[in-house]
């Protein structure tokens, strides 16, 4: 059925195409503003406990031509696999929870030792998010809002830790996330079985050492865990077969 030939109807469709552990799916729909009709395109993918989305917008100065537009866009999809459904399969999946990972102050507020500058709390997740950033697995709203300290970690002249600190105020949740690396940290960071932390971080960086916080945030401590997490995340991938 070609809803958006339906004119007396909300111009409206959703279609589908089945991956192995998600959904793609484009729903396409037309909003009328002033003088202008709007085509809004939202790609994105459902899980069985959430979606995402990821809209852009067409504008148009004539209905008819944002609804053959739309008609146009749904031909395409259809041969490529997709498949019409209804458009309540989007409201059926949960938006996505917020997920705290750490937070530094948790730390520093904590069994931390008075000898050191509480910096040093931001220290083991700092690079971690130095890591999320050099490998772009930032979500875009975080990319778009950082982008000049994004830069500056990428090119060594600001450490993970620092950025931790100054832009996310020492606080790191799934919002600042990509899916991908969202569903990677609740298993590598998960609070309740660290491996990161208690692991990693642990045995290769602060080997010797009091405790985990007396680590320096230099660039070559980076570069040294740095091979350890992307292994665990081509592991994590290869498991997950994503």
């Amino acid at each position: 059925m070609d809803l958006g030939r339906t004119m007396t109807k909300k111009i409206e469709t959703v279609v589908t195409k089945q991956r192995k552990a998600f959904k793609d799916y484009v729903h396409l729909t037309i909003t009328e503003g002033p003088q202008v009709y709007i085509l809004n395109v939202i790609k994105g993918r459902l899980y069985p406990d959430k979606k995402t989305m990821n809209p852009t917008y067409e504008p148009y100065p004539a209905k008819q031509e944002a609804v053959e537009r739309l008609n146009a866009l749904a031909d395409e999809l259809r041969a490529k696999g997709f498949a019409e459904e209804p458009t309540d399969v989007l409201i059926q999946i949960k938006e996505k929870e917020l997920y705290v990972f750490d937070k530094a102050k948790w730390h520093f507020e904590g069994d931390f030792p008075q000898e050191l500058d509480v910096f040093q709390a931001y220290v083991p997740t700092g690079m971690f998010v130095a890591w999320v950033i050099k490998n772009d697995l930032l979500r875009k709203q975080s990319r778009k809002r950082d982008l000049p300290d994004i830069e500056l970690v990428k090119r060594d002249e600001m450490t993970g830790a620092q950025f931790f600190r100054t832009k996310w105020d020492g606080v790191l949740t799934s919002n600042e996330l990509s899916d991908e690396a969202d569903a990677f940290a609740r298993e590598y960071l998960n609070i309740h079985n660290d491996i990161y932390t208690a692991t990693d971080f642990a045995e290769i960086l602060a080997a010797g050492l009091p405790t985990i916080y007396h680590v320096e945030d230099t660039i070559e401590n980076y570069r040294i865990i740095e091979p350890v997490i992307s292994e665990r995340y081509r592991v994590w991938k290869r498991d997950k077969h994503i």
